[in-house]
């Protein structure tokens, strides 16, 4: 045995050409693989990042929403508080004794006296009587009310 062996190296084309072309297909199966392989990625990688973008989107608007409604629970907030203020003022000026002060202070309002009193009478079948008679009757009870408010207004 001989440290240098040679080998003897055959070729046979008919063979190889089989070969070569299996070879072929297979490495253009592999190429073809690899690049449906990357198209599937990158499909994958845009619906992925669309579906981002579409999550961040409606978190926005949920957000914007929440402060709209934020905003409009503290307008109701303060008109019920400019309510509640108002109806206090109202209980105040709807109190008869502060309405009576100021018709008495800032209008010079007063009692009417008997004098300022008109009775009406409105009996039927009484026609006897005339206006001239109503109008003296009315001038005596005019004189004795007015005594009588005198001294009322006195007593006061």
């Amino acid at each position: 045995m001989s440290a240098l062996r040679k080998e003897a190296i055959e070729f046979d084309y008919g063979q190889d050409t089989e070969q070569y072309s299996q070879n072929k297909r297979r490495i253009k199966r592999k190429k073809n693989n690899n690049v449906i392989e990357s198209f599937k990625n990158t499909v994958m990688l845009a619906v992925t990042f669309i579906l981002g973008i579409l999550i961040v989107y409606n978190y926005a608007v949920i957000t914007d929403k929440q402060m709209e409604l934020n905003t409009l629970n503290k307008e109701i907030v303060n008109l019920n508080d400019d309510i509640d203020q108002y109806n206090i003022a109202l209980e105040s000026i709807k109190n008869t004794n502060s309405i009576e002060e100021m018709a008495k202070a800032y209008l010079g309002m007063n009692y009417p006296t008997r004098k300022q009193t008109v009775f009406v009478d409105f009996a039927y079948g009484n026609e006897e009587t005339t206006e001239d008679e109503t109008e003296v009757l009315a001038e005596d009870e005019n004189l004795f009310v007015g005594l009588l408010d005198k001294v009322v207004s006195f007593i006061r």
